[in-house]
């Protein structure tokens, strides 16, 4: 099937993990656009992260398609051998590496099992510090570098891998208010170099702020999809959230707060 600016489809997939009231996606399809972030809001629990791992082809969807642009046309997820790199919220990480041998694990797969890194891995590694403003950490190891200087990190070895998707999954979770800001700042600028972002959260502010398209998992799991200023609507919100949400402006900015129904 040919594509031109979408950069992931699914189409007519559904998945279930099996068991009575488990997430379950019935029929969902949609297109991501290239050189956009999309935004996947819910509750904790609604499916967010499996939505994820099977737009990584890490599940398989238990009917439907999944497939990946390239070269004009949509391949099977499957056969994208690292185009698409995913950030999970949590990892182990091997705190006694040095960061600058933790990003060329994201060269991994385009260094033989028996071979060495070469000139041109490690010049992207010396072009991913510089585009992150990280070049001073790179022989300090992971476990003496803060949580806003590692999600950095990680998003480094992302880039490293030279992914043309990269999900993310809950990015700025349980970072200060000056780490939030910066990595949203790479989250931009990473559209503005042509990646396809993909991220969770929980909060729709994040998603205002700086997604294009936010796909919104709803409490009887029915998936919306769109534009962000169309999906992400009192109405929307409220239903998908559970609780009585409206938006208003205060200084010219949106701050979502709970209705006072008395």
């Amino acid at each position: 099937m040919k594509c031109r600016h979408n950069k992931l489809l699914l189409r007519s997939i559904g998945y279930s993990y099996g068991q009575k009231d488990d997430f379950e996606i019935n029929n969902l399809t949609l297109t991501i656009p290239e050189k956009t972030i999309s935004a996947v809001i819910g509750k904790n629990g609604s499916g967010k992260t499996t939505l994820l791992l099977l737009m990584l082809g890490y599940l398989k969807p238990t009917f439907g398609q999944i497939g990946l642009c390239t070269n004009g046309n949509y391949i099977p997820i499957e056969r994208a051998n690292g185009r698409i790199a995913y950030l999970p919220q949590n990892e182990e990480i091997p705190k006694e590496y040095s960061v600058n041998n933790f990003l060329l694990m994201g060269r991994i797969p385009f260094v033989g099992s028996f071979s060495q890194p070469t000139k041109k891995d490690y010049s992207i590694i010396e072009d991913v510090k510089v585009k992150l403003e990280i070049e001073h950490l790179g022989k300090k190891r992971l476990g003496q570098i803060s949580g806003g200087e590692l999600q950095r990190v990680r998003i480094g070895r992302a880039l490293a891998q030279e992914a043309l998707i990269i999900l993310f999954d809950e990015p700025i979770t349980h970072l200060d208010i000056d780490s939030k800001q910066k990595i949203i700042s790479i989250l931009e600028d990473l559209k503005q170099i042509g990646k396809t972002i993909i991220f969770t959260t929980h909060d729709p502010l994040e998603a205002f702020q700086i997604a294009d398209y936010s796909i919104l998992i709803t409490r009887n799991q029915e998936i919306l999809y769109g534009p962000t200023d169309n999906i992400l609507n009192n109405e929307n919100l409220s239903w998908c959230l559970d609780i009585p949400l409206e938006f208003v402006v205060v200084n010219q900015k949106r701050v979502l707060i709970v209705k006072n129904d008395i």
